[in-house]
């Protein structure tokens, strides 16, 4: 796999791309410390006590999803899409287009990755119970498997690969839950 630069800033934008991503995801635990700041006076003292652990476990679940992209998705979705070409005709691609869909398929995991996040916040608001998730396992699967087969290859190893994680991700968002109404309850 060859790539081109496509026009004349390309590699400056790469470089300033890079370095603007990385800044990024280097700044958000200051930014998250920031942003509670100014949120923490407004919140109840047994709302405070969540926020330590959740800031961390927000920030870490999103590492997780950018390192499992990095090392099995766009692995797997490169082999993929550079097998799908012609003889005769080689694969080049522009740089600015390479970086952008890793950028992306690497955003979108490390998003993906925040569902246990997304579901302790819902849970402890209410407005989810482990009993509502569990009974409705089945349908998630299917969803999950679903999603999966539009954001992977339509190969059966691609399909399997994401399918897994987010299946994962949502029995541990379960357990999440359950953790949460346990000690609502008790």
């Amino acid at each position: 796999m060859d790539l081109q630069v496509l026009k004349v800033q390309g590699m400056f934008m790469i470089k300033w791309g890079i370095a603007l991503i990385g800044g990024l995801v280097l700044a958000i635990p200051v930014l998250t410390f920031q942003l509670w700041k100014f949120i923490a006076p407004g919140l109840y003292l047994n709302e405070k006590k969540y926020a330590a652990p959740l800031i961390i476990f927000t920030y870490l679940s999103f590492l997780i999803g950018l390192i499992f992209a990095y090392t099995v998705m766009i692995p797997f979705s490169l082999e993929f899409f550079t097998s799908v070409g012609m003889t005769g005709i080689d694969n080049n691609f522009s740089i600015n287009y390479y970086f952008n869909f890793i950028t992306w398929l690497m955003i979108g995991s490390g998003f993906i990755f925040e569902l246990p996040v997304l579901v302790f916040i819902l849970s402890v608001i209410g407005l989810l119970t482990p009993a509502f998730m569990s009974h409705y396992r089945r349908h998630s699967a299917v969803v999950i498997l679903v999603l999966s087969a539009f954001i992977t290859p339509p190969d059966p190893v691609s399909l399997v690969l994401m399918s897994i994680p987010l299946l994962g991700l949502y029995e541990l968002s379960i357990g999440v839950s359950w953790l949460v109404n346990r000690k609502k309850s008790g």
